[in-house]
């Protein structure tokens, strides 16, 4: 049986036993095994060139950055043309294609998050984002490209800000992870796959290229394993082009379904947040970059 969308990933982590690792588990000083994290080169698959829009957008005016959706892309979104094949979850936030901070063109997909959520009261998460099938299901290699503006980063180490989820919910290929922000500026990897050696991974510390707030970040995340029947393999993050960190042995499904968006699977109190998001195009062929 396949579940609605809106359903899948609740239905996940009932079905593994537990919610993903966060932070405060024990974890807090726990580098992953990703290694030292650099500003290095990008892979050989080239992106299209360009720089990140240096400009701080305002709202209401219309975008002044530049982007592409290139042909070998599985899909593209500019928010604006409304939700389409997407559909939406959202718990405590509100999440709206609409006009207030568009990088590129007329929209971009603006989530804001409550505060004074907090778990540990039974609040549950404060979090939305869209939700679309991938066709055809992830098989080696997989490339991710957003722009990203937030106002702040996350109020509570214990509280990772999660921008995008990769999962599947096939009965014998069950599980996921997801790319998190943390308030140190540095990148998460919180990987509940079911595989051996699942769990919660930061970059860092140092961080020595994190995410940026009152600006415009070009996002991109890279994921690849050996071959479409390995177990596990690698995730890369890159910050305007420039490598920020990657995380090593992670485990790997048939990934059938894709979120985009933002908020806090585990918020402590401190849950308030503001983010755009924009020109997300997902491609299996290479880095798409920054323009």
């Amino acid at each position: 049986m396949r579940f609605k969308a809106t359903l899948l990933l609740p239905l996940a982590l009932l079905a593994l036993g537990a919610t993903p690792a966060c932070s405060g588990d024990g974890d807090d000083n726990k580098p992953d095994a990703g290694g030292t994290p650099d500003a290095g080169g990008q892979d050989s698959g080239t992106p299209d060139s360009g720089t990140p829009d240096s400009g701080t957008p305002s709202g209401g005016d219309g975008g002044t950055g530049t982007a592409s959706c290139p042909s070998h892309a599985l899909f593209c979104e500019t928010f604006e043309n409304g939700r389409g094949s997407w559909e939406e979850q959202k718990t405590h936030a509100t999440i709206t294609a609409d006009g207030t901070r568009p990088h590129t063109g007329s929209g971009s997909l603006h989530v804001v998050t409550e505060d004074g959520i907090d778990e540990k009261q039974g609040e549950g998460e404060a979090i939305a984002r869209w939700i679309r099938s991938l066709s055809p299901t992830f098989s080696t290699q997989l490339f991710v490209r957003a722009h990203v503006f937030m106002t702040s980063l996350p109020g509570d180490f214990g509280q990772m800000g999660t921008f995008f989820v990769l999962f599947s919910d096939a009965g014998n290929d069950f599980g996921g992870f997801e790319l998190q922000v943390i308030q140190d500026t540095g990148f998460a990897l919180d990987d509940w796959s079911a595989r051996n050696g699942q769990g919660w991974n930061r970059q860092g510390p140092p961080v020595n290229l994190g995410m940026s707030t009152g600006r415009w970040v070009c996002l991109e995340w890279e994921v690849r394993r050996p071959n479409a029947s390995s177990t596990h393999g690698t995730t890369t993050v890159y910050v305007d082009g420039a490598k920020a960190h990657e995380f090593t042995e992670i485990g790997m499904r048939s990934f059938n379904t894709f979120m985009v968006g933002y908020g806090f699977v585990h918020p402590q109190g401190p849950s308030a947040s503001e983010t755009w998001i924009d020109n997300v195009a997902v491609s299996s062929t290479r880095r798409i970059g920054c323009e």
